[in-house]
């Protein structure tokens, strides 16, 4: 006779014995089929039956290794990782929680045989029917017959035990009626729920929510979930499950909402639920007997625990209150030590008394607790080290003696707090002082009033001494200014860096006094300098101005002893102008500096004022010059006559005043203004002119610049101007200067026309020019001056534009020279704009304008250069 548990297994194992039988037919037989349809169906359900092997094989790995989790072990694949027998061995162990025979060591095939006949007779002995099974079929990983054993144990250990209580009593069904009774049980009244098998009435996933949400309610919300969105409602029971009740996703959604879910597969899912809410409520039902037994011993429990808490939290204030009185940073501020104080103040008002009150409250618990404990026959309950009575009471009086001590420090800093506030108001008010004191003197350095001349300047010198000395004796105050901030400072203020930022600023202000005295020190000694200067330029001019009297004498010797007498006090004479002009040279040098404005920001006087007094000592000085020059002249032409005149044949001795010729043939004329005279010396013929020379055109023959003599001589050979020294030639019988004969104008008023000299006469320089007149009546059309490099030679007047240009022979925009022929040079009396300019009329009527880049000295070469060339005429 069948029992009810073989025909269960007979019954689950049946379907795979059709199938497989199905597909063990012979291929003859097969093609024997011609029906299409019937391949049909038999391609359709060979996929089926595919997919519920895989689906199969997919639930019982997860199944397998959810218990074998509890050993640490796992597998991969249920074909495979069964094989050895070791895993099955391990897993009949966790499921039946007995010791199977050890398994055999080795890899080889009779070892794995062994292990799993081992597994096999251990289910013989808990009474499974395994049909047709050997170990071997395992061994050789037998798709259907492995799923078949997993099933079967899953059957035994898993399902055999569920007995459902329904209100009739205890009936007797099969394992799967019982489960499926138990699922319809638990979500009864649920809409849409409606459990009638393991395969289609799980599909839509609210079957599972119903489970949990009947026991776990918390956990899902059921009302939100719809039939119609079947495998959101499955992720979510799947995931709900593995999250809050530790349940093994056996199954994907995919595998339960499908046309023909795996009913082997949902059971084994399903029953996983099952034990899980079983022990649940088990756990509750003892969970209430003991409550009773555990709430007294866990009230007890509570109170020695708010005994220690309650103790802890104590001890802990009281260290934590004392760590903070011994503590002895303050606030650095008179407020702030005052706040501190009145925080102690509140500290033994507010917060101390509750704490009293709770150290006595915890004397009581104490009390409490024993006496429960002694009730109960229970040992009594005794606090550990450091939380006892006694230990709470000492830390108390530590207390008591850190709060005495503190309030002393707060009293000793609340004087100390005091006295610095004092000092910082002294040091406000000194500053105030020296600030104010600085500010004032510096404006007062700031100005510069020296005054225009030597005794103001001066005067302003011994001003500035006196500032300077008042500021000496005042470095004293800045100094303690500096020491009050340095006290303030080491006894930590608590606005020192205010204090410092003004001590900061007062000595920025004494640096800057005393850079204001040096600059102004600086500056005055400049003006002072200046000033000495601009004294020396009129001691100087002075000088001058008396030697000018001097060199304005007429007298130039009566004979020649005087004349060289006069001329040896006059070579003194210049020694000392010599001396003067170095002296001058050195004074304008050094005026000349402060006019330099370049890298300098301050200027003592108007550069143009001192360029005005070195120009005018200059100007005096070249005045002294020329005048000395013209002295100098002056007395060598004298020397120079009486030297002729003695020299001369048969005129050995020449009268101071006037002197006869002993010949009639020669006649002497002396006057204020030179001597003339004319006369005959057998067969030479005479006529010697002596005269001054303006200082436009002069320069003596022997060398001189400015006034000198020439000397007009009138031969039957010669007819021209000389020199002394070439009239002392003459006088000598030498040669002629000029042999060319020419004879004397009877109008000596005209201008003499010279003898015609070679073309190796030449002058060349820079001289300004202008173009007057293009004809007699006709003015130039560019009438502007211009500076043009000029070479006089041949005869011609050539123009370039520079130096460089004259030797590459490139004429200055290309102008041809002017041609001197018959040309009349005379000084430009009526031009007012320029001095010193002299006129150059060419025989074509053109004038030409002229002027020198020394006006003084260029412009008598030139007009004597002119003159020199061939057909040069020199006007009035």
């Amino acid at each position: 006779m069948t029992s009810a548990n073989d025909y269960e297994q007979l019954e689950l194992q049946q379907p795979y014995s059709r199938i497989n039988d199905r597909w063990e037919a012979s291929d003859d037989e097969l093609d024997n089929d011609n029906s299409s349809a019937r391949l049909f169906e038999r391609s359709r359900i060979k996929a089926l039956a595919d997919e519920r092997e895989a689906v199969q094989k997919k639930t019982f790995t997860k199944w397998v290794n959810s218990h074998l989790a509890r050993v640490t072990c796992r597998i991969s694949d249920l074909y495979m990782d069964l094989r050895d027998g070791r895993v099955l061995i391990k897993l009949l162990e966790v499921l039946s929680g007995e010791l199977l025979p050890k398994p055999t060591k080795g890899r080889m095939r009779i070892h794995c045989l062994e292990n799993v006949d081992k597994a096999l007779q251990f289910l013989k002995e808990q009474r499974v029917h395994l049909e047709n099974m050997g170990s071997h079929d395992i061994v050789d990983g037998n798709h259907r017959l492995v799923l078949g054993l997993i099933w079967t144990i899953i059957l035994r250990f898993q399902i055999q035990d569920i007995i459902v209580q329904t209100q009739e009593g205890r009936e007797t069904r099969s394992a799967r009626d019982a489960l499926l009774l138990w699922c319809q049980m638990k979500t009864a009244g649920y809409p849409h729920v409606n459990i009638t098998n393991f395969t289609s009435s799980w599909k839509d996933g609210l079957a599972f929510n119903a489970l949990i949400h009947r026991h776990r309610p918390e956990l899902v919300d059921f009302q939100n979930l719809t039939k119609s969105n079947a495998r959101h409602n499955l992720e979510h029971a799947f995931s709900v499950a593995e999250r809050h009740l530790g349940i093994t996703p056996l199954l994907d959604p995919e595998d339960v909402f499908t046309e023909n879910p795996d009913e082997k597969s949902i059971i084994t899912y399903v029953v996983a639920f099952y034990h899980y809410f079983s022990k649940m409520k088990v756990l509750e039902v003892e969970g209430r007997r003991l409550g009773k037994v555990i709430e007294h011993a866990k009230e007890t429990e509570r109170m020695i625990e708010g005994y220690g808490g309650l103790a802890s939290n104590l001890l802990t204030w009281i260290e934590q209150t004392i760590a903070s009185l011994n503590s002895r940073n303050f606030a650095n501020s008179l407020a702030g030590v005052q706040h501190q104080l009145q925080a102690f103040s509140t500290y033994r008002t507010v917060e101390k008394p509750p704490k009293f009150q709770e150290k006595g409250n915890l004397e009581v618990l104490l009390f409490t607790i024993q006496s429960r404990m002694r009730a109960n026959n229970q040992r009594v309950y005794t606090p550990h080290e450091g939380r006892l009575v006694s230990d709470i009471n000492r830390a108390w009086e530590q207390l008591e003696k850190a709060e005495h001590e503190r309030e002393l420090a707060l009293r000793n800093e609340l004087i100390r707090q005091e006295k610095l506030e004092q000092l910082a108001r002294r040091f406000d008010r000194k500053a105030a002082m020296r600030e104010a004191w600085l500010s004032e003197n510096q404006r007062l350095v700031a100005q510069d009033n020296f005054g225009q001349d030597l005794p103001a300047v001066e005067a302003a010198k011994k001003k500035h001494e006196a500032i300077e000395t008042d500021t000496a004796a005042y470095k004293e105050r800045v100094q303690a200014i500096e020491a009050v901030a340095k006290e303030l400072e080491v006894e930590r203020y608590h606005d020192i860096q205010r204090i410092n930022r003004r001590k900061d600023n007062i000595l920025r202000l004494w640096e800057h006094l005393l850079e204001l005295l040096a600059a102004r020190r600086q500056r005055l000694e400049m003006n002072l300098t200046l000033q000495h200067l601009f004294q020396e330029m009129l001691h100087s001019i002075d000088w001058m101005d008396e030697v000018k009297v001097q060199l304005a004498s007429p007298e130039s010797g009566k004979h020649l002893l005087e004349a060289e007498e006069l001329l040896q006090t006059h070579r003194l004479l210049e020694g000392d102008m010599a001396l003067q002009a170095e002296k001058t040279r050195a004074i304008s040098a050094a005026a000349l500096r402060f006019a330099d404005t370049e890298g300098r920001c301050y200027r003592p006087c108007d550069p143009k004022i001192i360029r005005d007094r070195v120009s005018h000592l200059e100007l005096c000085r070249r005045e002294l010059q020329v005048l000395a020059a013209r002295r100098r002249a002056l007395l060598e032409q004298s020397r120079s006559l009486w030297t002729c005149l003695v020299q001369l044949p048969g005129l050995e001795h020449v009268p101071a005043t006037r002197w006869d010729p002993p010949s009639s043939h020669h006649f002497w004329c002396m006057e204020a203004g030179g001597i003339t005279g004319t006369g005959r010396a057998g067969t030479h013929h005479w006529a010697i002119g002596l005269g001054t020379m303006s200082p436009h055109w002069g320069q003596g023959g022997d060398g001189t610049s400015g006034c000198g003599f020439w000397w007009w001589v009138v031969t039957p050979w010669c007819n021209r101007a000389v020199t002394s020294r070439q009239l002392m030639r003459m006088a000598g019988n030498e040669e002629p200067v000029s042999p060319s004969p020419r004879p004397p104008r009877e109008e000596p008023e005209e201008p003499a026309t010279l003898p015609a000299h070679s073309c190796s006469i030449q002058l060349e320089g820079y001289l300004g020019r202008k173009h007057d007149l293009e004809a007699a009546t006709k003015r130039a059309s560019n009438r502007s001056w211009s500076t043009r490099y000029c070479v006089l030679r041949g005869g011609q007047l050539a123009f370039f534009k520079d130096a460089k240009s004259r030797a590459l022979g490139l004429p200055c925009h290309g102008e041809e020279p002017l041609g001197l022929q018959d040309a009349l040079c005379e000084v430009a009396a009526g031009y007012k704009k320029k001095k010193h300019v002299f006129k150059l009329r060419l025989s074509n009527g053109s004038e030409w304008l002229f002027h020198g880049k020394d006006e003084v000295r260029g412009i008598p070469e030139w007009g004597m250069g002119w003159l020199e060339m061939p057909g040069g005429q020199r006007g009035d």
